[in-house]
């Protein structure tokens, strides 16, 4: 996306056109775009996958699994993953 969640801009805004409440709300989170239609996007989901405590999607169900990303799939890369 080319702007971010509209949630940065909410309210009083610091000297980064940053708001203090997005500051509060999104500490500690990151965030990235991957294309999961390509080979190399699925293949930096599987990567992190492995590193991750928490992977949440919400594609129509067995749209993860067509892609070899589904719970089963991740679940040999990390056994501690938790999938939702």
């Amino acid at each position: 996306p080319p702007r971010g969640d509209p949630i940065r801009g909410w309210r009083q805004l610091d000297e980064t056109g940053t708001s203090f409440w997005w500051r509060g709300h999104a500490r500690n989170k990151r965030s990235i775009c991957v294309d999961l239609k390509s080979d190399q996007g699925r293949e930096v989901i599987k990567e992190l996958a492995g590193v991750s405590d928490v992977l949440i999607e919400n594609f129509k169900p067995g749209k993860m699994e067509e892609w070899g990303l589904g719970p089963q799939d991740l679940e040999k890369l990390n056994e501690e993953l938790i999938y939702t």
